[in-house]
């Protein structure tokens, strides 16, 4: 039976999805800008090529950190608050009351809180108490940074303004009919390859350009829906979901790979690395014992079998999605919600974890043994005089994503040892500064332990893979 579709289901699939897919992946250049409205004077702009959503998180940073007007951290800080009413009067049970290493993380997000609190205090008034002197001291192995402003600056407020940037148009994206007519197009390929169902391309690739929490709002969305099960919505969270095409910039930068050039070499690449990786890991221990259930209580809503006619099958579900759907502004009230209780805790976690990994890199071996893990295969591109640095940088990754590329910052390495350090991090996906707790934020069913196997391994398979790739793109080293 033919369907006819009214004009607004058509404007609705075609128009949002144009423009989410403007938003998230259309790069178009705008001019460096820097404006002043009376006493408030923003933050100047370098020009550059990127896509909307990274122009309105450049736009809001400018406006509200990088000018005369610091209000970034203030609002930081009441994310966190909110994080603390989360965790004592909004959803209690969810932290303290289900296992142990989430009680244990609602204790590290207190923490974090009260480091994120004594930050702001010292930024606006100029005071902290003694006993944190080592948090507001510069610190070496952060280019003579202090650790507070090192996680303020460079982690807590991109990430505060980057998510809900990207929230903002996720809607466009995800909920009128665009995932799931790629969904039918790219099932014949999921499905074999990495065991998911099609919709989940789109997702995919939004999570890359856009951000971790991207991938892990919107999985954990379709997982509430019924139409992704815990199997599928853990790789995808775990496997697919790794750092934005900014935190990309940074790494790159940082290692100095886009003042030589490679920028294009290295995004693509990168991007290969990971899914090849994943194909890989989805079929070793923990995440191939990973039930193929649906979230409790809710229908099921599997993605049918279609083998002919894919097209137009597609075009049809797409369309029916973008009907039925809810109005763009109850959809993104509800993924704004959503939004801000990741916000939460990432805010709060970030905080905690990104200190200890400072701490734990500047002043304790740990992080250089679990390094030797990695070793063996960092030998097949890396120079011996090398090679311990870059092992390091791969086992500090796991606490901070930006924090290996530190390493080479100054002083002469090797394009391998540059290239390695700007891809791994991005590859392994996995870390505890803000991935961890903001993947725990939601309801996808990921065991903690489960995230420390799927790291390691990961890390080796991205250390072996990289590897191979240095050695073939830069044959003299």
């Amino acid at each position: 039976m033919k369907t006819t579709y009214r004009l607004g289901t058509w404007v609705r699939f075609l128009l949002f999805s144009a423009f989410g897919i403007f938003a998230f992946f259309i790069n178009f250049r705008v001019p460096a800008y820097q404006l002043t409205l009376g006493a408030w004077q923003w933050g100047e702009v370098a020009a550059q090529s990127n896509v909307l959503v990274s122009h309105f998180t450049n736009f809001v940073k400018a406006a509200l950190f990088t000018g005369n007007l610091k209000a970034m951290p203030a609002i930081v800080w009441a994310i966190g608050v909110y994080s603390i009413i989360d965790l004592f009067w909004l959803r209690p049970a969810k932290f303290w009351h289900t296992t142990r290493v989430a009680a244990a993380f609602a204790v590290f997000k207190l923490i974090g809180f009260l480091l994120l609190t004594f930050a702001v205090v010292q930024l606006y008034f100029g005071w902290y108490p003694g006993f944190l002197g080592w948090f507001f001291e510069p610190v070496a192995s952060l280019g003579g940074k202090r650790i507070s402003a090192f996680i303020m600056n460079n982690i807590l407020v991109s990430i505060c303004i980057s998510i809900p940037a990207a929230s903002l148009f996720l809607p466009l994206l995800i909920d009128y009919g665009l995932v799931d007519f790629v969904g039918v197009i790219f099932r014949p390929v999921m499905r074999p390859v990495f065991e998911l169902p099609g919709r989940a391309a789109v997702i995919t690739i939004s999570a890359f350009l856009g951000n971790f929490s991207v991938g892990h709002i919107a999985v954990n969305d379709q997982y509430r829906s019924g139409r992704m099960t815990e199997k599928e919505s853990v790789i995808i969270g775990t496997s697919l979901s790794t750092v934005s095409v900014g935190f990309l910039l940074v790494l790159a930068n940082n290692t100095g790979l886009i003042e030589r050039g490679y920028w294009n070499l290295y995004f693509w690449t990168t991007f290969l690395i990971t899914l090849l990786v994943t194909v890989i890991g989805i079929r070793l221990f923990p995440l191939r014992r990973v039930p193929n259930t649906c979230c409790p209580g809710v229908e099921p809503k599997p993605e049918p079998v279609i083998r002919q006619k894919i097209l137009r099958s597609a075009l049809r579900e797409g369309l029916e999605i973008a009907q039925n759907q809810q109005s763009f502004g109850r959809r993104l009230g509800y993924i704004m919600k959503e939004t801000l209780g990741v916000l939460g805790t990432v805010a709060s976690g970030t905080a905690f974890f990104a200190t200890v990994g400072v701490l734990l890199y500047t002043y304790t071996p740990l992080v250089r043994v679990v390094g030797y893990l990695f070793y063996p295969f960092m030998r097949i591109a890396v120079p011996a005089g090398e090679a311990v640095t870059a092992c390091t940088g791969a086992a500090v990754s796991f606490i901070e994503v930006t924090l290996p590329a530190l390493l080479v910052t100054v002083g002469n390495w090797s394009l391998r040892t540059r290239y390695m350090l700007a891809v791994i991090p991005v590859t392994s996906i996995i870390f505890l500064a803000s991935f961890v707790p903001c993947l725990m934020a939601t309801d996808i069913p990921v065991k903690f332990g489960d995230m420390v196997l799927i790291w390691l391994e990961r890390m080796l398979l991205s250390v072996l893979i990289t590897a191979l790739f240095a050695l073939a793109l830069f044959p003299a080293g």
